[in-house]
């Protein structure tokens, strides 16, 4: 198998477990008027992406399950994006970047209402330009 067919494979596996995982915690749709989407093209490379247009889906718990879905993939992540439906031009790009062992914090909590503003993730380290 060559590494673009593994690439493929792989991406196709853990895009229906992130699928799959997600309703749990909320509903997607792609045109935001869900919770979240998980796009659905592989782009290349060994990361899911997973716009999220309501901050539910940033509860640690929702994090902790998409973080345990990758002990079955080395060396792949799950990227969260902020995407908050009337907040594109009031908040700035931000997200979250998880991997196996451990999780890229690049929200900026201040725009959050007070509910959100205290998340915090085990494990988790502010991202740098190296990231």
């Amino acid at each position: 198998m060559t590494d673009d067919e593994e690439q493929s494979r792989s991406w196709q596996s853990l895009y229906e477990k992130v699928s799959a995982l997600l309703p749990d915690y909320g509903t997607e749709s792609a045109i935001g008027e869900g919770d979240y989407w998980v796009l659905d093209e592989n782009w290349g490379p060994r990361q899911q992406k997973v716009c999220v247009f309501n901050l539910i889906i940033l509860k640690p718990k929702v994090i902790r399950a998409l973080q345990g879905l990758l002990k079955d993939y080395p060396g792949w992540g799950i990227m969260l994006a902020v995407d908050v439906p009337g907040k594109e031009d009031a908040w700035p790009p931000m997200g979250l970047i998880i991997r196996e062992h451990e999780i890229i914090d690049g929200l900026q909590r201040q725009y959050f209402p007070p509910e959100y503003q205290s998340i915090q993730y085990e494990g988790s380290r502010i991202g740098t330009d190296k990231d």
